[in-house]
């Protein structure tokens, strides 16, 4: 498991999605647009901005509660740093009506836990008629 301490840009809990933004400093990761998309891993640490905050990066974490094992986690549109089942996912890509990103971010491994196994954002185009 990799481990990396980031300055927090905004409050963070534990279990949140983040990405780096601004002045190299961790965000609540969204899958409404590319930036926010690119996953870094998931926060160990509740911090404040300025603060340090542990990300683990590659391994499982651990601090979830009814997860199905062995389904797919992704980066929630709405909510930033939730982790959604794909499902989820669907259901407010079709809400929003718009384009947004489908950010795999690693599959459940127990109820509690995801193994973290991030893979690039993908575009995804809301169809017009």
């Amino acid at each position: 498991m990799a481990i990396a301490s980031f300055a927090a840009g905004e409050n963070i809990a534990n279990g949140q999605a983040v990405y780096v933004g601004e002045n190299s400093r961790l965000f609540r990761a969204s899958a409404a647009q590319l930036d926010t998309a690119q996953t870094v891993g998931i926060a160990i640490d509740t911090a404040g901005p300025g603060s340090l905050v542990r990300v683990n990066l590659d391994g499982t974490f651990v601090n979830y509660t009814n997860l199905t094992p062995g389904e797919k986690q992704y980066l929630s549109i709405n909510t930033p740093g939730q982790l959604v089942a794909y499902s989820g996912w669907l259901g407010e890509f079709n809400t929003n009506s718009q384009d947004a990103y489908l950010q795999y971010v690693g599959r459940a491994v127990v109820s509690s836990g995801v193994e973290i196994e991030l893979a690039p954002p993908v575009s995804v185009l809301f169809p017009t008629t």
